[in-house]
């Protein structure tokens, strides 16, 4: 047996591996943020629930915001309603209702995300009933726009002279407001249950529970079965928070694209062996 290297299959491999390499980096470098955004999290949520107005009345840098606890009064514009594609709650597949709100004694909007809705309760029909009341005083968490993710698709363009986009993948602020007739804040808000739930921290940065398959869907069926929120005069939408994997899932993933890298590395050797 003796060696016969290919410049085909050896470039072809070693592209292939520091391609594995990279992703197994990159991995752990969303290892690392995620660590970073734990400790971000325990920090802000520290701080004390404050007026959402009196906290713009300081003039801050929006990217400090983020992860704020704020308690605000307003009502909200259902003509102008949204939906989050692909969001699950308790193990069940279905979809985030984004609505903006018009803050009491001011010319202010923000969109807020009220919360969950099974699939089958998400046409503009099957959730008017569930657009009350206009006015509310809540507390919320201030969020920032959602990036693009890298291979993610895209949302279709939104703005004059184009349809009305009603169902989003990601709450992109800056896109979503060329649809709509009044500025809004650079952020948006997620309803909080108990804005002094000591455990926040533990649900915003944990899995999905839903099955890949579910959340894939984005019309689901005309019904939906029955987990206890099959009832229509359920008290919809649900609050729930837009979560994010845990870091040690990263870790797995680095060891992943690593072994992958030495097992393209290896086939491309066996490649070449000849008699």
């Amino acid at each position: 047996m003796n060696v016969r290297f290919s410049p085909k299959v050896s470039i072809t491999c070693a592209l292939l591996a520091a391609f594995m390499v990279g992703m197994s980096f990159w991995q752990w470098d969303r290892h690392l943020q995620k660590l970073a955004l734990i400790e971000t999290l325990n920090q802000t949520l520290r701080l004390e629930p404050v007026d959402l107005p009196s906290l713009l009345a300081q003039n801050p840098d929006p990217r400090t915001l983020t992860w704020r606890r704020v308690k605000l009064s307003g009502s909200f514009d259902f003509k102008h309603e949204l939906l989050l594609r692909n969001r699950s709650y308790e193990k069940r597949a279905g979809v985030h209702v984004i609505t903006p709100l018009k803050l009491d004694g001011t010319d202010t909007w923000v969109l807020v995300d009220r919360g969950f809705l099974p699939l089958g309760r998400e046409s503009a029909e099957s959730r008017s009933r569930y657009q009350r009341p206009e006015r509310t005083e809540m507390f919320g968490l201030i969020k920032d726009t959602m990036p693009k993710k890298f291979l993610a698709p895209s949302d279709p363009p939104a703005g004059p002279g184009k349809p009305w986009v009603d169902q989003w993948l990601r709450v992109d602020v800056d896109n979503i407001a060329k649809q709509l007739p009044y500025p809004i804040l650079p952020f948006y808000l997620e309803t909080m249950k108990d804005p002094n739930d000591p455990l926040l921290a533990s649900q915003i940065v944990k899995g999905s529970e839903a099955g890949r398959h579910d959340v894939l869907n984005v019309t689901g069926p005309s019904t939906v079965e029955s987990f206890g929120m099959d009832s229509p005069d359920a008290p919809y939408p649900f609050p729930a928070y837009d979560t994010t994997p845990p870091p040690d899932i990263h870790i797995g993933y680095v060891y992943e694209w690593a072994f992958m890298a030495l097992l393209t590395l290896l086939i491309g050797f066996v490649l070449q062996l000849r008699r």
